[in-house]
């Protein structure tokens, strides 16, 4: 057969299975990080400590804090914050939303039947290449069949591997290559006709029309939105490891009026029957800072 024509059809980051996977656990892996609650508060207290830090530089900068720290926490803010994130992440994320949440009975299933053909044939090309053509040709030609091709979870990606597929299917009746007509011939032998190719065709035009209104698949491959994900879970991480560190260092340094506005301490209303050991402040006054009439505790 001649080169395969280019796929525009996002690449799978994951090896070829030979049955289907879970749903649950293809969204999971596929689906670009939101933030929960808790991690989101916790972006708000980095956020605060990095925007009023300048206004304590001269004390923080004696207890080790420098530019280069301050940048790294900028830095590491602003890719767990999901900021370097694409629109086609998050656009990625709703359509597989889409699908766990059942938006379209109509659409889920014909994704089930794109899948299984997917399952079944995918693994049967492989196995066969090797058998029908020339021993010398044949890895070469597998490599050029499956080119930016690979067996998808089960979601809206799979339609457009499978539509590929099928694509280099017909390629192979009119392909000059050795061994390419026999491969052919021997798919139809062995159930992949071309009235089986055209019903799939059929399902995915179905499935195809069945796609959120005005949404495009994302011009990402799976591998992409996968790395920028783990890029954001670390970052997330590693800004934790950040925090702690200054925040621990900085609560020993500033009294409460300061680890209030750097956002290291939360105010809490003094309980009007509380004895007022019980009401002094938990932050001890640090370096002659004035100490607050207020109770404050950690968050």
């Amino acid at each position: 057969m001649g080169k395969p024509k280019t796929s525009k059809s996002p690449k799978a980051s994951r090896a070829e299975r030979a049955e289907a996977e879970p749903l649950d656990d293809a969204i999971d892996e596929a689906t670009p990080t939101a933030l929960d609650a808790e991690a989101t508060a916790f972006l708000g207290r980095v956020h605060t400590l990095l925007f009023n830090i300048p206004k304590h530089l001269e004390r923080a900068n004696r207890h080790g804090y420098t530019q280069k720290e301050h940048d790294l926490g900028w830095e590491l803010y602003t890719t767990a914050s999901g900021k370097n994130r694409r629109f086609e992440h998050w656009l990625a994320e709703s359509d597989e939303r889409d699908v766990a949440a059942g938006v379209s009975a109509e659409r889920m299933r014909l994704l089930q039947e794109i899948d299984a053909f997917e399952n079944l044939w995918f693994p049967r090309m492989r196995a066969l290449i090797p058998r029908v053509l020339p021993r010398e040709s044949a890895d070469r030609f597998a490599a050029a069949f499956f080119k930016d091709l690979s067996q998808q979870p089960l979601g809206p990606a799979v339609v457009d591997s499978v539509k590929t597929f099928l694509n280099r299917i017909d390629e192979l009746a009119s392909s000059d290559e050795p061994g390419a007509r026999k491969l052919y011939e021997t798919l139809g032998e062995r159930g992949l006709t071309p009235k089986k190719v055209e019903a799939m065709r059929r399902l995915i035009a179905a499935a195809e029309e069945h796609r959120t209104p005005d949404r495009t698949a994302p011009a990402l491959s799976r591998a992409e939105i996968a790395k920028a994900k783990e890029a954001q879970l670390a970052a997330i991480e590693s800004l934790r490891l950040w925090y702690n560190d200054w925040a621990t260092t900085f609560r020993g340094v500033f009294g409460t009026r300061a680890q209030i506005t750097l956002g290291l301490t939360a105010l809490k209303r003094k309980k009007k029957d509380a004895a007022p050991e019980d009401t002094a402040p938990e932050d001890a006054t640090a370096e002659g800072e004035e100490e607050e009439d207020v109770e404050a505790g950690d968050f």
